[in-house]
């Protein structure tokens, strides 16, 4: 597991949508770890040149304008092979398949709407964390 220099792993959320960058963000942060954010794959994949901190995870918006996130979960594979990566859509899994062909079968993915203690223990699981107490995430808010 990739960890910045305070100790925290380092997640990074793509996402066009300000309300659910927002959300996954605030989550996320409350839940321990840093958190860093992109509106665009452009954007994105600038936080996996040299000398920026080791990203753990990425959490992908699989339709975004532009590349998509089955794209750039292509891109920052080959960038740094380690990262794993978790997509996730406000578009039924037929649609999404449709939109971006077999891809994104090779990924995690979420559905939006969720929760953030489900966001919460979707990352702990890929990143192969215990589960941990409840959080600060237990809030039932979600994104839409």
């Amino acid at each position: 597991m990739s960890n910045s220099p305070q100790g925290q792993t380092t997640i990074l959320i793509v996402d066009d949508e300000p309300i659910a960058l927002e959300f996954c963000r605030s989550a996320l942060t409350r839940a321990g770890y840093r958190v860093l954010t992109a509106a665009s794959a452009d954007e994105a994949v600038r936080w996996f040149a040299p000398g920026h901190s080791s990203i753990a995870l990425a959490l992908l918006d699989v339709v975004m304008p532009g590349t998509g996130g089955a794209a750039l979960a292509q891109r920052i594979v080959k960038l740094r092979p380690d990262t794993r990566i978790v997509l996730m859509s406000g578009y039924a899994p037929d649609e999404v398949k449709r939109l971006v062909g077999n891809d994104a079968a090779a990924y995690r993915s979420m559905w939006k709407p969720f929760e953030a203690d489900t966001l919460v223990r979707m990352i702990r699981n890929v990143l192969g964390e215990p589960p941990g107490p409840p959080s600060a995430t237990r809030a039932k808010r979600a994104i839409s």
